[in-house]
């Protein structure tokens, strides 16, 4: 039996073991899905431990995916541009590093936008983010505005986008998000709001029925964003099927073989309603 595992500080509000033992039972295959809570300053210790111990791969969440990248020995083309990771597979010597938000924004948004997105916003500077970046990029999107918080850090994350692969993009204060979202094609939650904070990032007024809303967030009652969306008669993909889409990919990664997306996603929602509602 091989030991797999998801990582992050806190770490109770995931749906991964849930997920990933579902597809495990489905293809019988004996091997064992957990969650390990780890603070930052512990997770260089934690990721050298589990890999003592024998662990086939893990999946790596808030707040951990940058500094994962940073202890992994190799990395993928994506996780090396985009400077995070969510998924670590076990090689001799220590981790290999993978970005699979990638796939999961890739996939998510296909089944929705027709051709090349135009106009998108991305809300949010942090490790989803600049997955969502380079999805974007990916898909040839004409046009990507990241609206943050702290400005500084999403200049930085822009710029290494414009450098490496020349993607047409420009960084606005998150104050500014709402008048930006009036003219976007496709909005991208990546930031926590709506999981840690019962919050949107941007007002319920500036989403209407044109738009696409992608939320990174899944969580066991509506978010404000979905709620917003659902009002207003928008497209919305909610964070549940992102988190099965990239899941559904890490699987890959670490077994060889392709999940059953469906299962792994009516796990997640049931988990989900026993916890509080709807996911």
């Amino acid at each position: 039996m091989a030991l797999l595992a998801v990582i992050g500080y806190p770490i109770s509000h995931s749906a991964s073991p849930v997920m990933h033992n579902a597809a495990l039972r489905a293809l019988n295959m004996p091997n064992r899905y957990i969650a390990i809570e780890a603070r930052p300053e512990k997770l260089h210790e934690t990721l050298k431990t589990l890999h003592r111990l024998g662990f086939k791969g893990l999946n790596i969440t808030i707040p951990h995916k940058e500094a994962a990248a940073q202890v992994a020995v190799v990395l993928s083309e994506e996780a090396e541009t985009i400077g995070a990771v969510n998924t670590l597979k076990r090689v001799e010597d220590g981790w290999t590093g993978y970005n699979t938000d990638v796939e999961g924004v890739v996939r998510c948004l296909s089944t929705h936008v027709e051709g090349r997105p135009d106009h998108v916003l991305v809300l949010g500077a942090g490790g989803a983010a600049a997955a969502a970046l380079y999805a974007l990029w990916r898909m040839g999107a004409e046009r990507v505005v990241i609206a943050n918080r702290s400005r500084g850090r999403a200049e930085v994350l822009a710029g290494r986008f414009r450098n490496r692969l020349g993607l047409n993009i420009k960084v606005i204060a998150l104050e500014g998000a709402g008048r930006e979202a009036r003219s976007a094609e496709v909005i991208i939650n990546a930031t926590p709001l709506g999981l840690t904070y019962h919050e949107s990032p941007i007002s319920p007024g500036d989403i209407t029925g044109r738009h696409i809303v992608l939320d990174m967030v899944y969580s066991p009652v509506p978010t404000p964003l979905q709620r917003a969306a659902a009002r207003a008669g928008a497209q919305y993909i909610d964070g549940v099927k992102m988190l099965v889409e990239q899941g559904a990919r890490a699987f890959e990664i670490f077994h060889g073989v392709e999940p059953d997306r469906s299962l792994m996603e009516r796990a997640v929602r049931a988990w989900l309603e026993r916890r509080g509602g709807p996911g």
